[in-house]
This record gives C-alpha cells, sequence and structure tokens, in this order.
C-alpha cells in the first residue's frame, strides 16, 4: 500500500527546517496512518456516563435464521380482503390514484382468487407510484389479512437505503436504483414494502440470500467508554456503578484506572459496565423454542429483567407487566439514570414496546419476540422508527423508585 504523503525535498531549504518539516509531516502522516488502521472513527458523546465512543452498525441476522425469511421474487401481491370490486376502486382513488390508474389495476392486474379481491401490480407501475401514493395505499392495506410487508414495512435509518448495505458492496449497485423507486416516508422516517420487486431483478440464489440479510439486519450501537490520562474518573465511575444494581464499584475502579494508566489512555466496551444480565444477552439471539408452549423473550421481558440475575418469566405477562411498572417506577420528563424505562405508547397511551436507557440517545432493547430479533443497543430515534411504520408512537419516560 502506497505511503499516504509524499515528501519532496528542496535542496535548498536549510537542513533544520527541513528536519522540522519533514517531522511535522511524518507525524500527521503517523496519525491519518493509525486513524485508517483503526477503522471507521467513533463519534464521540460526553455527559455524566463519561466520553463515550459510539459505531452505528448494521447488524445482521445468524445466518440459520435469515434463511427462514420466507420471500420469493414472486409478487407482489396486494390482499383487498372481501371487498367488492366498487369497494376497491373507492379505497384507491382515496389513497391518491388516479381513475386511470385504479382502472389498470382492476381491470389488467387482477389475480383470480378464492380468497377474495387480490391484485398483482406489474412492474412498471409498481416503480411508478409516487411515493406519497404508496404509503397512503399501504396504510389502507396494512389493516387487511395478508400484506405482510405493508403491516410490517422495513425501517429504513437515516432516510437513506444505501445505510443497510457495506460500503463497496457490488450488489447495491443494482439494488439501489430499485429500492428508491420503491421506498416512502410516513411519520417523519422511511420504509420500504416490496422486497418481491427487488428479488426479481436479482439473477442467482446467492445474490437473493445476501439482500434478504442485509434487508431483515438491525440498526445498532456499539459503545466504548473513552478513560484519558489525568481525566477525573469518579464522575463517570458513579454513574455507571452507583444507579445499577449488579454493577459494582469496586470492579469498575480499577478497570478505570488501568485503562487511565496507559499511555495515550484506554477504552473500556460497554459489556463491563452493564448488569449481568445485560451483559450476557447483548448482541446474541435466543434459540429457538425446544417446544411450543415454550414463551421466548420479549421486549417487556426484557426490559424489567433488565437488573435481574435470574429473570422473573412474569414479565413476559402484560397485565404483570403494567402492575410491576407502576408499583416500582415513577414517570420523568427525560431520561437520565441508566435503567430509566424508554416506553413507545400508542395513541391510546397503551405500551407498545419497553426498553432501557443506557446513555446518551443509546438503549438497551429486543424488538419482538421473534428469536430471530437479537439484543441490541440502538438509537432512540431509530427505535422509534422502528416502531412508527402505521401510527406514530409517542415515548414516555419511568425511572425506580428510590432513584
Amino acid at each position: 500500500m502506497p505511503f499516504p504523503f509524499t515528501l519532496q525535498k528542496r535542496v535548498f531549504l536549510p537542513a533544520l527546517i527541513l528536519s522540522l518539516l519533514t517531522g511535522l509531516v511524518v507525524h500527521v502522516a503517523d496519525d491519518w496512518w493509525t486513524e485508517w488502521m483503526r477503522g471507521t472513527p467513533p463519534k464521540l458523546v460526553s455527559g455524566p456516563w463519561g466520553d463515550l465512543q459510539t459505531w452505528d452498525v448494521r447488524l445482521e441476522q445468524p445466518a440459520e435464521y435469515s434463511g427462514f425469511e420466507s420471500v420469493t421474487s414472486d409478487g407482489p401481491y396486494w390482499h383487498f380482503g372481501m371487498m367488492s370490486d366498487p369497494a376497491v376502486r373507492t379505497a384507491m382513488l382515496s389513497a391518491g390514484l388516479s381513475e386511470g390508474e385504479a382502472d389498470h389495476l382492476i381491470n389488467e392486474c387482477r389475480v383470480q382468487s378464492a380468497n377474495g379481491f387480490l391484485i398483482k401490480p406489474d412492474a412498471a407501475f409498481l416503480l411508478g407510484l409516487k411515493p406519497e401514493v404508496r404509503a397512503s395505499l399501504y396504510k389502507f392495506l396494512s389493516s387487511i389479512p395478508g400484506n405482510r410487508f405493508q403491516s410490517i414495512p422495513y425501517y429504513i435509518p437515516g432516510n437513506d437505503a444505501g445505510s443497510l448495505f457495506g460500503n463497496g458492496s457490488k450488489l447495491s449497485e443494482r439494488v439501489l436504483p430499485v429500492m428508491g423507486k420503491l421506498c416512502y416516508r410516513r411519520n417523519g422516517f422511511t420504509y420500504f414494502s416490496d422486497p418481491e420487486a427487488v428479488l426479481s431483478v436479482l439473477s442467482s440464489d446467492q445474490e437473493r440470500r445476501e439482500f434478504l440479510q442485509n434487508l431483515t439486519s438491525q440498526q445498532a450501537v456499539f459503545l466504548r467508554l473513552l478513560v484519558r490520562p489525568g481525566s477525573d474518573i469518579d464522575k463517570p465511575l458513579n454513574y455507571w456503578a452507583l444507579s445499577m444494581p449488579g454493577v459494582l464499584l469496586k470492579d469498575l475502579r480499577p478497570l478505570f484506572e488501568a485503562q487511565q494508566g496507559l499511555q495515550g489512555g484506554g477504552s473500556i466496551s460497554v459489556l463491563y459496565l452493564l448488569p449481568p444480565l445485560a451483559r450476557e444477552k447483548l448482541f446474541t439471539s435466543p434459540l429457538p423454542p425446544s417446544s411450543g408452549q415454550e414463551r421466548l423473550p420479549d421486549c417487556h421481558w426484557t426490559a424489567l429483567n433488565f437488573f435481574r440475575s435470574t429473570p422473573d418469566p412474569r414479565m413476559s405477562d402484560n397485565d404483570y407487566a403494567g402492575k410491576f411498572i407502576s408499583e416500582n417506577y415513577y414517570q420523568v420528563a427525560k431520561p437520565g439514570v441508566a435503567g430509566d424505562l424508554v416506553l413507545l405508547l400508542d395513541d391510546h397511551n397503551k405500551v407498545i414496546h419497553s426498553s432501557v436507557f443506557i446513555a446518551a440517545d443509546v438503549v438497551f432493547t429486543k424488538n419482538g419476540i421473534n428469536y430471530a430479533q437479537p439484543w441490541i443497543l440502538m438509537h432512540e430515534k431509530d427505535l422509534v422508527g422502528t416502531f412508527s411504520a402505521l401510527d406514530l408512537v409517542k415515548v414516555a419516560y419511568f425511572r425506580r423508585k428510590g432513584i
């Protein structure tokens, strides 16, 4: 690999100046080289938790699990249930389709089915549908059984479909022009509901598997705590150890001091700063159930067992979990203590998701009861986007009583 800088010597420069300039360039080059070798530079977020280094990553499902994503290139199909032709046409017009577009779908794209009114839009129509019309139509379809990807669309972080693919991905060059025409906005976020249309332009099973792996990956965060020489470590020590049962000051202080004593300082993985259950589960996926009677951990189980060394299975029961929160937590305006609950509510103030505040804007979460969903760290904005696909969720924060 070529050296990143080219040094040009001028014979008339005094030796001292030449030596100083050469030393300066080599120092800059060394810093550049070190940073390049280190990989993607982290973002730094400072607060009572200390100086957190954060990396936004896409975390794929285990290969053993992504194979269960039953999607083919046949489709998409739009299910209208047992609606009559006039009712379907009215629904299409209400969603923003023109009369000509509605007639085209009903007269030329209808599929004979014993299970109701079924439409398979042709590729040209699907790709040409305006994003705002797609968002409205898919919101309507989400209420009808059979429209899987309209009911649970894929969240596109940062409104950028390219973020689903790694740098230099050859697959993205083929996929993104199609995905760009199929994405739509709702509630301030971007979503995608037509994987079949993308699969149909891919030429091999390997490409299709790779696309589904990227599509089903989770937007996650990696965290490390930066410890500099000479910095005050008492404040971050108190943040991590005094507010979280299971995280002991006697264990963390030697670790902080060891990192502080390194030349240039060091950093500590967030794993060492979490209580035992979260430390064990983070960035792992549960095993498939051994029997049909076994209940998998969900978001409520995860959030309310966060501090427990032995999980309480009752936390998966919504009624019990609700009572537990009302008896042991109180609402706060914003999170500020590690372990605060971050709850997502619907329009009726019903809790639809539970997670745990870690630091900055990062939460510990398990998004769904599906065993292919791992325990991850996630930015709150991405958590809200994931669960606002149909209706915008509200966020509420709760803190344990006594803190």
